[in-house]
């Protein structure tokens, strides 16, 4: 996400909305390792302050797969981690957004993992 300052007429929500667009067209899909893409961001104004919800798609052999189901509370907190540490996420936790994380399987298309975090999470 980039850091950039909304104008006083924008509200945040479209803020956010339009800057989740700008990233996913200009930096998507971003390769983040050798197994895991970042295919796209959104921002979805739903109830609440929204949700900035970011979709990877997995390249997983049989035997890595089965390694990451058993490892799931690892993934969960590392994404806390950075929720909480990432500076371009700062005025998305100051405005109470949520955060979810869904990863899908490249061959299959299958939902593997989904997590969402609530302010309540990441304070």
């Amino acid at each position: 996400m980039t850091v950039l300052f909304m104008s006083c007429q924008e509200k945040r929500a479209d803020f956010f909305e339009r800057d989740a667009k700008e990233y996913t067209e200009k930096k998507c899909p971003q390769q983040m390792d050798a197994f895991t893409t970042l295919d796209s961001i959104v921002f979805k104004k739903d109830l609440g302050a929204g949700t900035l919800v970011q979709y990877y798609t997995l390249d997983l052999s049989p035997e890595q797969r089965e390694l990451l189901m058993n490892k799931l509370g690892d993934l969960q907190n590392e994404n806390l981690r950075v929720i909480r540490n990432s500076i371009p996420l700062h005025s998305h936790r100051e405005a109470g957004v949520d955060f979810s994380y869904i990863y899908l399987d490249r061959d299959s298309g299958e939902k593997i993992a989904e997590f969402t975090y609530t302010k309540k999470d990441y304070e």
